[in-house]
């Protein structure tokens, strides 16, 4: 089989092509797409048999672009074109010291070998640059047609657990589905994802959390018991949906993975494993902690200010979680004007009309800021009459 034409037609890969300084090889996810012919997500990676350094700077020389090295395993990123990129790694072998570590890695002789450390059959295609030729050692294409996500030997969950991550995750995003040696594979090894670091453990979430359904790619992993070995719930389904809509409606802009944090129930601490940041960490965690507080206080809100001091009285990704699992219409108004309802008056203005710097200072603008969020002020002059009165009380 050749891809040549292929090639050619792979937008912003064309330029690649013309100024390879040697033959080199197309891996990866675009190779996969490309065979099922769907749009390729441009994620171009070459493998060299060779230094891959070398290879990236004289190819960078040539699209007049520039490269970043990354020096443990023998990779390079070479830029051009306007935020176009291209990944240049030395195809290499990796052996594995214990189950769960990070591999330790040796330079290649051959395409063959390279393709032999990887994941998933369907992963391990190549194709040989410039030429187009499909280098298919493992059965790759036949499982492609298949629909099946097989790994290259019995050992792969063993030596890496992460990849049961991305099997789920494969299967999900592919409509593929494990063969039944692969998933049998994979139920033996689920343990093992306990000794996983928990930077990788967090890794793996926010990948998925990046899926375009993330929740059935949760569920399988729920099925394989991923989730008990790990100690956490993958929150109830809808959730993840949900927070994403909420977030697109209010223009909270909040990143998938964040989103996808605050649909895991997990142990105090746990986050602090997976090296989340403290602030988020804290805030996730407060927000499982006090959505039924938060609930219980909307629901019993008389007025719009006592919305807005029961939410403000939370962490910040509390009152967002809080609407995503309750059905509160009483929390809504507080994402689609409450929040941005700000006092036109500050500390100056109350001292140009006679208030000293004081407590009472506080007092007065909280009054005022009440008021305004019930709907009782709605212009500067209305907060300065408003100020004049309580100052003369």
């Amino acid at each position: 089989m050749n891809l040549g034409r292929e090639l050619v037609g792979l937008e912003r890969f064309e330029p690649v092509l013309d100024a390879l300084p040697g033959p080199a090889y197309l891996v990866g996810g675009t190779v996969r797409d490309l065979l099922l012919g769907t749009p390729p997500r441009f994620d171009f990676d070459l493998a060299v048999v060779g230094d891959a350094p070398a290879f990236a700077e004289e190819l960078a020389r040539r699209l007049t672009g520039r490269t970043t090295t990354h020096g443990r395993f023998g990779t390079a990123t070479v830029h051009y074109a306007d935020g176009a990129h291209v990944d240049v790694a030395t195809a290499r072998t990796e052996t594995y010291s214990a189950g769960g570590a990070l591999p330790d890695v040796a330079p290649a002789t051959s395409i063959e070998e390279d393709l032999a450390r990887r994941d998933f059959t369907v992963n391990a295609i190549a194709v040989s640059l410039p030429d187009g030729d499909v280098v298919d050692p493992h059965q790759g294409i036949e499982h492609l047609r298949d629909r099946l996500v097989r790994v290259l030997h019995e050992r792969s969950f063993v030596d890496d657990p992460t990849r049961i991550f991305r099997a789920a995750r494969y299967e999900t995003r592919l409509g593929f589905r494990m063969d039944p040696k692969t998933e049998t594979l994979a139920l033996i090894s689920v343990p093992d994802v306990a000794r996983l670091s928990g930077a990788r453990v967090r890794e793996e979430l926010y990948a998925i959390f990046g899926e375009a359904d993330p929740e059935a790619a949760l569920a399988r992993l729920r099925a394989l018991g991923v989730d008990d070995a790990l100690g956490v719930e993958f929150g109830p389904p809808g959730l993840q949906p949900r927070l994403r809509e909420l977030s697109a409606r209010y223009r909270l802009s909040e990143p998938l993975w964040h989103l996808g944090l605050l649909s895991i129930r997990a142990p105090a601490g746990r986050l602090d494993e997976w090296k989340v940041s403290r602030r988020i960490a804290e805030s996730v965690e407060a927000a499982h902690r006090e959505e039924p507080l938060l609930r219980e206080r909307v629901t019993a809100a008389r007025t719009p200010a006592d919305v807005v001091r029961a939410v403000e009285e939370t962490g910040p990704d509390t009152p967002l979680y809080t609407l995503a699992v309750a059905d509160l219409p009483a929390l809504e108004p507080y994402f689609d004007r409450l929040r941005d309802v700000r006092l036109e008056l500050d500390g100056d203005d109350l001292a140009a009309l006679g208030l000293g710097e004081s407590p009472r200072v506080g007092e007065v603008l909280e009054e005022l800021r009440r008021r305004k969020l019930n709907g009782e002020l709605t212009s500067r002059a209305d907060e300065l009459a408003a100020a004049r009165e309580l100052i003369a009380e």
